[in-house]
């Protein structure tokens, strides 16, 4: 842990108004958090993110930077959901789309122009997947909390919350962040990688890594209405504890989603091209690496 910038965030805590510690305590809105995204019925979310990743070693520099735009809606009553991906390679300028579609017991993906039904063993794993608030709450749940300020959403106010996440869900979010970005990297993949063994505890990726969450929830509804998460972190063969030859990776992750809509009319409509869909099964692993939450 780094001490000035505990030290700072203790002072600032000191600074705020008495009104915050009156209003709730972070105990009580943990409690009214759960129970709100437990009774969630219908809800829409937007996400926006940005990645960054410059990779260097005494003969290259290369840079990976991308955007991705998301847009969701979720229909708990009728047990469906819907999604749409756009990711925008920045430096190439390199559109790629796709959509989800979970209705009826049935999950349909459409990857450009082509349409998959996936074979589906547990309808509620995947129904879980598309309600993802509740997993984003059980990411501020497994947080240090402080309330920090107010600030209002479409008119509505908001207790503003600076969340430390425990090491376990700090070690998730570089986990991912770390595989993210070998995806493109010029670096071919440690073999501590491929055969599984590798451990964060191992390594410094700790000292050399900075994870900041920060949240919106609702002073009526106790409602999670906002989330931004965002990354860092530097890697070595030094820092990870490998025998490789000298490069450094550079990745930065900034993400933003906004949740709303609540409890009104959402309905998911499949498409009638999706009738031409082919059939496969597909692993949690790819879905997560598409989807880009974090679950505790």
């Amino acid at each position: 842990m780094k001490i000035i910038p505990t030290v700072i965030a203790f002072i600032s805590l000191l600074c705020l108004p008495v009104v915050f510690a009156e209003d709730v305590s972070v105990d009580q809105l943990k409690q009214m958090m759960t129970a709100s995204a437990n009774n969630l019925t219908t809800y829409t979310y937007t996400r926006s993110a940005e990645s960054t990743i410059i990779y260097s070693n005494e003969s290259l520099q290369d840079k990976f930077a991308a955007e991705k735009a998301t847009e969701g809606k979720v229909n708990l009553t009728a047990q469906s959901g819907g999604w749409s991906h756009q990711l925008t390679d920045n430096e190439t300028g390199q559109v790629i789309s796709w959509q989800g579609y979970f209705l009826n017991g049935t999950e349909y993906w459409k990857e450009g122009d082509n349409w998959t039904q996936f074979v589906i063993d547990d309808t509620d794993a995947v129904m879980a997947d598309y309600n993802e608030l509740p997993s984003q709450v059980e990411l501020l749940i497994y947080s240090n909390l402080s309330i920090t300020g107010a600030e209002n959403i479409d008119d509505e106010e908001c207790y503003i919350i600076a969340a430390e996440p425990i090491p376990l869900l700090k070690e998730t979010i570089l986990g991912t962040q770390i595989y993210a970005a070998y995806l493109s990297s010029p670096f071919s993949m440690p073999d501590e990688f491929d055969n599984k063994d590798f451990d964060l505890d191992n390594t410094s990726i700790s000292g050399n890594s900075n994870v900041r969450v920060t949240a919106w929830v609702s002073k009526q509804t106790q409602l999670l209405r906002r989330i931004e998460i965002d990354s860092s972190l530097t890697l070595t063969p030094s820092i990870l504890n490998i025998e490789e030859q000298d490069f450094t990776i550079q990745s930065t992750l900034k993400e933003r989603t906004d949740y709303g809509n609540f409890g009104e009319s959402v309905q998911i409509v499949l498409p009638s091209e999706s009738q031409n869909s082919s059939t496969r099964t597909k692993g949690a692993d790819w879905r997560w690496a598409i989807f880009g939450l974090v679950e505790p």
